[in-house]
């Protein structure tokens, strides 16, 4: 396998990477094709489970395009399972899972206890069959699972999913919980943080997760209930704080101001139910009410427990109702089990468990609390969440004659290296002008071209004949490279509006941080900068920020000049510089980073960008509606030996969103 890897990394210098990644891509194809074969052969054989459809009374106006409900089931009777309610139609469908995945159990498994989307897929917690499900946010359809012991929750931050985990059986001795953390692209475990006992929910605010403990089958082994919140600092992914609030803790979430707010189950006896406000680490409120679930509208809280609906003004921390719901004759809330509220239209959806062990009901309300309609559900209906719409934001059509493709390069301001003025090929007479013409010809329209970045720095910006939507909870950007394993050569990716309008790339430019912001802290240089210095036919000096010179050395299989011949004098660059990625063994090695760079990763998925991952200059988290240009340059200083300078390669780019 060694060899293997070596010979590709030979292949990709000496530009025989997109034969490879054909022939492999044939292969591939043959295989897909026989294993529809054998799948074609037995489906005859299958018992599909169809779902159960209701309507609510016609289509409901929202952002979101429906609402996912997720039935728990009674704990040992394996009846967790999922119903959809269609905003388009008001049409309520029970029990879809066993349609969308006929190849799969026929049911979801034992207790459902969380769902989220995220990243474009819905991903299912379900708890005593100790496994987190994933599946395809807009059809349900199975893309996977993740196996975790007595998992109970989730959280999700910059590519990761957070699950706390009871870790041990309920009726076993008590032992601490833990938090796992999850790769959302790879679907693996690849990390665990201790807490404290029987730990709830969890939620992010920025680079820490709060963990309500509950210690809810402490009592039964002679120990006390936890009392503690729990702080992760993501960063690190330990503990580095804990509040003390109060026994058996229970919801946890957080505002739109950053304060978080957490329920206790209290002791059964002397203390009871009550709900906590947390602003900077400390209890800042407490309410004396009973909480069984509780969401946002605005700055209003909207809260249930067994007897009411009620609103509480997290600005003020008053309580302003006690009893929003009102209910027609002959309907009523028999076990509320869950609230969840549409902020586009101030719906309110309240869960009703009725008996525990028979269907349960999911009952609509507007923000005033007035009743509009009720639906029958699957059994112990507790969790929910919103489908996200493809096209959520005001939709920009493309010209009739237009491209989801590259339209023009705008820059191309290579560093020094070895594939520079021969991709694309220039020569001496060539210009400013003429060199933007031959990248816009070999990355217009497609992904048959190549350009090479060169060094640290090099960059080229192009745009499309239409912005790029940002659609929330999705990828917008395909941009690919010539990566193969063990070949990857990371470049960073800048977005730019065009608010001055005038069709340039000179408005402030953001980039789309990747996954080395978590997974390399402390190893990342940002405002690293570089100056290269002509010297015609020869070894390449620089300098950088850091006090260091070195080369980019010539080598035997290129031998033009290295440094862009339409240019002269020095070049500076300044960005972020990823950590070395390159290492040699018996033979040199590229490692990929997690997500977040073109010429990074071999597949589409991992050469999709998502504009909600864009920046400022500090790091902190930018909103953008769309964009107008796009900037990839290399985000590495590094030689590799007789590989050279690690050089990002640029193949074409593509609007995921375009809809021709």
């Amino acid at each position: 396998m060694l060899e293997l890897d070596t010979l590709l990394d030979y292949m990709y210098k000496m530009n025989y990477k997109t034969l490879a990644s054909r022939t492999s891509g044939a292969i591939l194809v043959v295989a897909i094709a026989l294993t529809m074969i054998s799948i074609a052969g037995c489906r005859d054989d299958e018992i599909v489970v169809r779902p159960e459809h209701n309507d609510t009374g016609g289509p409901i106006v929202s952002k979101h395009t429906g609402l996912y409900v997720l039935n728990e089931g009674n704990m040992g009777s394996n009846k967790a399972t999922l119903d959809y309610l269609d905003f388009s139609t008001g049409v309520y469908s029970r029990n879809i899972y066993p349609s969308r995945n006929p190849r799969e159990a026929m049911e979801l498994g034992d207790v459902g206890n969380d769902i989220k989307v995220y990243g474009g897929s819905l991903w299912i917690v379900v708890n005593q069959s100790n496994k987190v499900e994933v599946t395809d946010a807009r059809t349900a359809v199975s893309r996977g699972r993740v196996e975790v012991p007595n998992c109970r929750y989730m959280a999700f931050k910059d590519g990761f999913a957070y699950v706390s985990s009871y870790v041990g059986r309920i009726n076993s001795k008590s032992v601490l919980g833990a938090i796992y953390k999850i790769d959302t692209l790879s679907l693996r475990v690849v990390d665990r943080c201790i807490v404290g006992y029987q730990p709830e929910e969890i939620c992010v605010v920025g680079n820490k997760l709060y963990v309500a403990n509950s210690g809810g089958y402490n009592p039964m082994q002679g120990m006390a209930y936890d009392r503690r919140v729990s702080i992760i600092d993501l960063r690190t992914f330990k503990v580095n704080g804990e509040i003390d609030v109060a026994p058996n803790l229970f919801r946890l979430r957080t505002d739109k101001h950053g304060n978080v707010w957490v329920s206790s189950r209290g002791d059964y006896a002397s203390t009871p139910s009550r709900l906590y406000k947390i602003s900077n680490d400390r209890v800042e409120s407490i309410f004396d009410i009973p909480v069984t679930d509780f969401d946002f509208l605005g700055d209003s809280l909207v809260y249930q427990n067994e007897k009411e609906l009620g609103v509480i003004d997290i600005r003020t921390s008053r309580i302003l109702t006690r009893q929003l719901a009102h209910m027609p004759a002959g309907e009523s809330v028999q076990t509320p089990y869950g609230v969840l509220v549409d902020a586009s239209n101030g719906n309110i959806y309240v869960m009703d468990a009725t008996n525990y062990v028979s269907s349960g009901r999911l009952f609509c309300f507007d923000q005033q609390g007035a009743y509009k309609w009720s639906v029958r559900t699957g059994d112990i209906p507790g969790h929910a969440c919103f489908a996200e719409r493809k096209v959520d934001v005001p939709s920009v059509v493309p010209p009739a004659s237009g491209s989801a493709y590259i339209s023009a390069v705008d820059e191309y301001v290579p560093a020094p290296g070895q594939f520079i003025n021969v991709l694309p090929a220039v020569d001496a007479d060539d210009n400013v002008d003429s060199v933007l013409k031959k990248c816009t010809a070999a990355l217009k329209g497609g992904f048959d071209g190549m350009i090479s970045l060169g060094g640290f720095g090099g960059y080229i910006t192009f745009h499309f004949d239409h912005p790029i939507r940002n659609i929330s909870g999705e990828p917008d950007l395909l941009i690919k490279g010539n990566a193969m394993v063990g070949a990857s050569e990371p470049g960073i990716v800048m977005v730019s509006k065009d608010e001055n309008r005038n069709g340039l790339p000179d408005d402030q430019w953001f980039e789309l941080k990747g996954s080395a912001d978590t997974d390399s802290v402390g190893k990342v240089t940002f405002g690293y900068r570089i100056t290269y210095t002509e010297n015609p036919m020869r070894d390449i000096p620089w300098t950088d920020s850091r006090g260091v010179s070195g080369t980019v050395p010539r080598n035997e299989f290129h031998k033009q000049e290295y440094f862009p011949m339409w240019l002269h004098g020095q070049l500076t660059f300044e960005g972020t510089l990823l950590p070395r990625n390159g290492y040699r063994n018996s033979f040199w090695v590229l490692l990929a980073f997690r997500f977040g760079y073109v010429d990074n990763l071999p597949t589409d998925e991992g050469s999709s960008f998502d504009i909600d991952w864009a920046v400022d200059s500090h790091r902190n988290p930018v909103h953008l509606d769309q964009i107008d240009f796009v900037r990839v340059y290399n985000a590495q200083n590094q030689v590799c030996g007789w590989l050279g300078e690690t050089s990002t390669e640029v193949r074409g780019a593509k609007d995921l969103h375009y809809l021709n």
